[in-house]
Order: structure tokens, then C-alpha cells, then sequence
């Protein structure tokens, strides 16, 4: 049996888990904010054209609703969700996500559209499973631009057959999932064992991967994920421009495809480091001055951070604050 939500109702998530996310993600950013470089951000801005960096925090702000509707999309048509609930979800995960690494993030992402949106277990890991694979897409395309405009240092090429790998996996897994899964849901329970009743019930999730069978919603989703990579590139133009730097596509694609590739794998809090040694790689590979090229790094992580970290933890923090009839809408 299908799960669906009835309309205008959502199924409530335990009440202690929006408080063990906000303290979790308070923890988090008390660590992630002692960690960050803001003496040498600060000589940094002493220098650079704020307005510029104000439209690079916009360009970063921008991606959270884009995210937001593009889970909606994501979502099956059996579960109706509000967009105001998708982007408290999706704001809260994008601040755990970006705050506390080993996939903390996804995990919150999942107990939060069952909690909060109101989705069943299956649901939920369809629209993770799904963001993931429209996500690796969005990576190759940027990958695949930056290749056009400039040839692609050694040490960025090394992690692209991981991605791409990693990418014809799920859709080797979700594509026959979709439109074959109760065949073949029958076919592994006709001589059940243990292995063939974990597979069947994997093979069930199929019934909630409507974004794939529905063309229109696959390419909905595919605008919003090149409109998002779009904003990211604005970004990493205005940052340019802050430091009084010719844009330069071609470096901006760079240091995207670059990153892109570095944080498929979370292992610090806010990818602190790891963050700024990529940029400054990206752009000294394209001949950016090294003192030019650090701050570049470090404000682009700046302007990154503000609003994906406030906007979470505001979202987070307004649902300890304001009246239980709001946690109901």
C-alpha cells in the first residue's frame, strides 16, 4: 500500500526533533565561527567594493528557494507540501549541511520532509536520492563548461571519474526503479530470502520517483539546477568584481567545476580549509597573484556562509520562538 498524506494534513515528526537540530546546529556554528579566518576576511574588506560582495551574498541567498522548489518538484505527487514548509526544510538542511560534516546534513534533510513536510520514509530518501543525482548532473555539465574554456588542471581531473561514476550508478539504480519497480518488486519476492526481501523493498521506493517518469517535471528540474549553478556563478563573478578583478568567466567556471569536485565529501565543519585551498588553487592555476588569490578564497567563503548558515539557523531558531499555531501552518 501506497502511504499518502490527506490533504492539508501533515503528519507530525516528534516534537524534540526541531529542538535537537537547532541545538546541534547552535554547537556547530559556535565551533564553525571560532574556526573562521574573520581577522584576515576583515583586512580583506578594507579593500574590496562592499556593494559587490552584498550582490555576492544575494547570488548565494538566491539558491535556497530555487533549492526549495526544486524539492517540491522533487516530492510525489502524493504528498502536497506548502512551499513555505519545503523551504524551512530545505534552509535548516542547506545550515546543517554546511556546518557539521559525515552527511549530517542529508540525515537531517530526510528526518525533517518525514517530521516536518510530511512525507513517509520512502518518499523522503526518493527526493535525498533524487536531489543527489540532479546535483551530480548539474556537476558534470560545470565540469564539462570549464573544460571547454579552460584546460583542467591534473589534480581537478583526477575526481571526475569518481563523479561520474558515482552519478551512472543512481541512474542506473533509479531510472529502471521508476518505471519498473513493482515488476520488478514481484520478480525478487517470487523466492523470498533476506537479501531479496531488502532489495524488494528498495525496489517499492520506485512507486514515489514520479519526477522521473513525468518529462515535463524532469526538465522543471533541470532549469532550477542550472539556475542555481547560474547563481552560484554570479557570486563568484561579484567577488571578482568586489576585488576590483576583471570577471573573468572562465576563472569563475573553474573555481566552480573545482568545488564541485572538493566537496563531494563534507569532512569539516563548513568545509573550513578546504574551501579556501581549492579557490586558491583554482585561481592561481589561472594566474590570479597569490595575495589576491587568498582573498578571493576567503570572501567567497564568506559571502557563502552568511546566508546559507543565518537563513537556516533564523529559519530554525523562529520555530522555538514564535506560537505553537505557526508550527502548525
Amino acid at each position: 500500500m501506497t502511504s499518502v498524506a490527506a490533504p492539508g494534513r501533515v503528519r507530525r515528526g516528534p516534537a524534540w526533533l526541531i529542538v535537537v537540530l537547532w541545538l546541534a546546529l547552535t554547537v556547530a556554528l559556535v565551533f564553525a565561527a571560532r574556526s573562521l579566518p574573520w581577522q584576515r576576511a576583515f583586512e580583506q574588506a578594507r579593500h574590496v567594493d562592499a556593494l559587490w560582495l552584498i550582490a555576492a551574498v544575494a547570488a548565494y541567498f538566491v539558491l535556497i528557494p530555487l533549492w526549495a522548489l526544486e524539492w517540491r518538484l522533487l516530492a510525489p505527487r502524493s504528498f502536497r507540501v506548502a512551499y513555505a514548509r519545503m523551504f524551512e526544510v530545505v534552509a535548516i538542511m542547506a545550515a546543517i549541511l554546511n556546518s557539521i560534516p559525515f552527511f549530517a546534513g542529508e540525515t537531517s534533510g530526510v528526518a525533517m520532509l518525514i517530521g516536518r513536510a510530511g512525507l513517509s520514509r520512502g518518499a523522503a530518501l526518493s527526493v535525498l536520492a533524487l536531489d543527489q543525482l540532479l546535483s551530480g548532473v548539474m556537476k558534470l555539465l560545470v565540469l564539462a563548461a570549464a573544460a571547454l574554456l579552460v584546460p583542467l588542471p591534473t589534480w581537478l581531473r583526477s575526481g571526475i571519474l569518481a563523479l561520474v561514476i558515482g552519478v551512472a550508478t543512481l541512474l542506473a539504480v533509479l531510472v529502471p526503479l521508476a518505471h519498473r519497480g513493482p515488476t520488478i518488486r514481484a520478480r525478487l519476492l517470487v523466492r523470498p530470502s533476506p537479501m531479496r526481501r531488502l532489495a524488494a523493498l528498495l525496489a517499492s521506493w520506485g512507486e514515489h520517483l514520479d519526477a522521473i517518469r513525468e518529462t515535463h517535471r524532469v526538465w522543471k528540474v533541470t532549469l532550477l539546477g542550472l539556475a542555481k549553478k547560474s547563481g552560484e556563478l554570479l557570486a563568484i563573478l561579484a567577488v571578482q568584481r568586489a576585488f576590483g578583478i576583471a570577471p573573468s568567466l572562465a576563472a569563475a567556471a573553474l573555481v566552480l567545476a573545482a568545488l564541485a569536485i572538493a566537496t563531494m565529501m563534507p569532512v569539516a565543519p563548513a568545509n573550513l580549509g578546504v574551501y579556501e585551498a581549492v579557490v586558491f588553487a583554482a585561481y592561481r592555476y589561472t594566474g590570479v597573484p597569490a595575495d589576491t588569490a587568498l582573498g578571493l578564497a576567503i570572501m567567497q567563503h564568506m559571502c557563502f556562509l552568511l546566508p546559507t548558515l543565518g537563513t537556516g539557523y533564523v529559519t530554525v531558531t523562529l520555530r522555538q520562538l514564535l506560537p505553537r499555531s505557526w508550527h502548525a501552518a
